[in-house]
């Protein structure tokens, strides 16, 4: 059984969780490459903590469309969910009445919630584009670089 130090273990399970709520908790694609640059693990450290944390049950792990990539499913969530919906069936003729005189809340959480998600897939988009162009930068540099080779010669 693989050990991550627990600094790494909870940074990678806050990470899964964090993509899992992105996708409310359906499965996902994920390139391992951006698995490395949102976590700020090495590639060893990527491996080793995908095989930990499969093996602790905290996520399934499934090939992807190609070497590159990986389908996971986080597994917390739905374990957290039962166990709530486990004290809440149980808690249930207790609370009645005190849920009877709280005000309605749904509609204020489910739209708190709404726009959870929706920042987290703005931070999330914002982050890409950002990679993505810092990618075009460098691109365009070594252009730079090659022309100005081809017009010394």
């Amino acid at each position: 059984m693989l050990r991550l130090k627990e600094k790494t273990h909870r940074k990678f399970v806050e990470f899964f969780e964090k993509i899992s709520n992105m996708y409310q908790g359906k499965d996902f694609e994920l390139a391992y490459s951006d698995i490395q640059r949102e976590t700020g693990a090495a590639s060893v450290t990527l491996k080793r903590a995908i095989k930990a944390l499969a093996e602790d049950g905290v996520i399934e792990v499934e090939p992807g469309r190609n070497s590159r990539y990986a389908r996971f499913r986080y597994l917390l969530v739905s374990q957290n969910a039962e166990e709530l919906s486990a004290d809440t069936a149980s808690n249930g003729s207790e609370n009645l009445s005190a849920e009877e005189k709280a005000p309605p809340r749904g509609t204020f959480d489910s739209v708190n919630e709404d726009v959870s998600e929706l920042s987290q897939l703005v931070d999330h988009l914002r982050r890409r584009v950002r990679n993505q162009e810092m990618a075009i930068a460098l691109l365009q540099d070594r252009l730079a670089e090659i022309e100005d080779k081809l017009r010394k010669r």
